[in-house]
């Protein structure tokens, strides 16, 4: 399972924050706040009409002039039961910060920045509207709860790879656990034929290079296999950055590159030690292509950064 990358999402939000303080204080004005107070069944349609509009939605509930909850919170069917606070009827929110905001703000609407909600344990936003009557009565103000996540992705269009994400988090699990049992097989053959060089009193030249080949080729085996592990299962990827790209084609292009370097020097080594079976300039010009895929790699990488 993959770990949420919240740096990137900081950067995307700070690149995007007018567009979304604008976005979610509209969603807030266009609500009869007034008739949404301390009645938890409007707030229940609200929100489930919001959420299958705006999937980004959490979570609204309301607060009196003072800062105290007058109902439980009405969560949105996209919010997993798992991560919903039990209690919050009657807590006391009069310190909190975006309570303080509204109530000093000139606006009725007032947009918070980025935090980790107690509710959901995610980062999110907040939406307050501080709802006055037409008789200049404080009413109380209410409160509406966005994904930080689901917000850029909606707002970014990726919200059905991401419903496919795990499809794919398996896929590449399968193909890179895959790998890994490859490689294993192969150094346990490669052990297999060491020992059985060892117990064969005669010259084990050719099983030693045969060994050399195996453990080399496992090991790239095996470094593709955890890299696609890392890049695509392990760690969030944000393929919308270039840095994400860039470090993928790096460890992939690094591994072949390794790969291709050793096996050369193997067939070098062994047409030195074997000059009838002439496969000496094969070996130079593996090199040489490893040579090449690392001088192609150097200029991707010194273009995509100069670039930035």
């Amino acid at each position: 399972m993959t770990t949420q990358n919240y740096f990137r999402s900081l950067d995307k939000y700070r690149a995007y924050e007018d567009v979304i303080h604008d976005l979610l204080a509209s969603i807030l004005t266009s609500l009869d706040s007034e008739a949404l107070l301390n009645e938890p069944k409007s707030q229940a349609e609200t929100i489930s009409q919001l959420s299958r509009a705006y999937p980004f939605v959490e979570l609204i509930y309301c607060l009196d002039a003072n800062g105290i909850q007058q109902q439980e919170t009405v969560y949105s069917p996209m919010v997993s039961a798992r991560g919903r606070r039990s209690f919050s009827k009657g807590s006391d929110r009069s310190r909190r910060p975006y309570f303080l905001a509204a109530q000093e703000s000139q606006s009725k609407v007032v947009v918070t920045q980025p935090y980790l909600s107690s509710a959901t344990h995610q980062l999110a936003l907040s939406s307050v509207q501080h709802v006055i009557s037409a008789d200049g009565k404080d009413m109380g103000y209410l409160v509406v709860n966005f994904s930080l996540m689901r917000l850029l992705s909606y707002l970014l269009g990726d919200g059905l790879r991401n419903r496919m994400h795990p499809l794919f988090q398996a896929i590449y699990s399968l193909i890179g656990g895959s790998l890994i049992l490859v490689s294993l097989w192969l150094l346990v053959a490669a052990f297999m034929s060491l020992v059985k060089g060892f117990s064969l009193l005669e010259d084990t030249t050719g099983n030693s290079f045969s060994v050399v080949v195996m453990i080399t080729l496992g090991l790239a085996i095996f470094d593709l296999g955890k890299t696609i592990l890392e890049e695509e299962v392990l760690v969030s990827k944000d393929i919308n950055h270039y840095n994400s790209t860039r470090r993928t084609i790096m460890r992939f292009m690094s591994a072949i590159i390794i790969a291709v370097s050793i096996e050369a020097l193997l067939l070098m080594f062994k047409s030195v030690l074997n000059p009838a079976n002439g496969q000496l300039m094969n070996g130079v010009w593996m090199l040489f292509s490893g040579v090449g895929l690392l001088a192609g790699l150097g200029v991707y990488l010194k273009l995509s950064r100069d670039s930035e």
